[in-house]
């Protein structure tokens, strides 16, 4: 029987596949819990870069950025008081930034808004709202998660080669804030992103696998402008653009498969995962509204 033109057409959604993505808009297949900690981790390295660019001046590093290197750390106190004062307003944007990033950490680990709203009571009254919602998980999410977890062990090993000494050619010197913001600080941002993002992965959370596509956009985004010469010290060699462009297909693959393992659908009401069977909602996946 048509259905559609009758007077059960209110009733019946119209439906249609918009490629890989399940026709989900994007935004609405993420938490809003996990909205706020995209947001908490995209200001950490803002205020972590500012404050450590107000440290500079009376940070002093000498050596290398690299696997067998011995840096050395010291401090410069004899410096002019406002100089002082600059380090120590640095120092708190640096650990401001700190605490974004643990915030956000713990916004992609909750199980629920209840669990969320523990991470960011520091806020007080500019605490967020993150109302209620209805999760559908995805249709065979434990086969996504197998997948994520083998092609993240992937590109970690590439990333491991890349480390300056072991694939990487060039010396980044610590002495300088740009290769140190770009060097060992922004790569050890990136892999701890990697790091957890596998972590709660195992652990089957969900916010893992928006970690690990960030880990992945983060990647991309650094490497296209490093490979054509434009971040420092320098463009990279032959050997070390080849190793660098060789993930670039785990890197699409594993945004593909943690983004077909996210909720096939949201919406308003209980803030716990739903657990309704889905069998009983088999059409939902390739459902739009009207």
């Amino acid at each position: 029987m048509d259905l559609i033109g009758s007077s059960y057409d209110v009733f019946v959604p119209r439906f249609h596949m918009r490629g890989p993505f399940n026709g989900c808009i994007m935004l609405g297949k993420i938490p809003n819990r996990f909205k706020v900690a995209i947001l908490f981790l995209s200001f950490a390295p803002v205020a972590g870069g500012f404050g450590l660019w107000l440290i500079s001046p009376v940070l002093i590093l000498t050596g290398n950025a690299c696997i067998l290197c011995s840096p050395s750390i010291g401090f410069d106190l004899s410096s002019a008081p406002i100089g002082l004062a600059q380090a120590s307003i640095g120092t708190v944007f640096f650990l401001f930034g700190v605490l974004l990033f643990v915030s956000s950490l713990g916004l992609f680990a909750s199980k629920n808004n209840v669990q969320a709203t523990r991470w960011v009571r520091w806020l007080r009254r500019l605490k967020p709202k993150m109302p209620g919602q209805t999760i559908i998980p995805s249709l065979d999410p434990d086969k996504y998660r197998r997948y994520a977890l083998v092609v993240l062990l992937v590109i970690f090993v590439q990333a491991i080669v890349l480390i300056p000494g072991i694939g990487e050619d060039r010396k980044y010197s610590l002495s300088g804030f740009s290769t140190l913001f770009l060097g060992p600080v922004w790569y050890s941002y990136a892999m701890a992103i990697g790091i957890s993002g596998f972590t709660l992965i195992y652990y089957r959370r969900l916010g893992g696998y928006l970690l690990a596509i960030i880990f992945v956009i983060i990647g991309i985004g650094t490497t296209i402008p490093d490979v054509l010469g434009f971040l420092p010290p320098s463009a990279p060699t032959l050997r070390t653009t080849i190793l660098a462009l060789s993930g670039f297909p785990f890197d699409i693959l594993l945004i593909y498969i943690c983004w077909r393992a996210l909720p096939i659908s949201m919406g308003n009401g209980s803030s716990r995962d739903a657990t309704a069977p889905l069998r009983t909602m088999p059409a939902l996946t390739f459902f739009d509204d009207k």
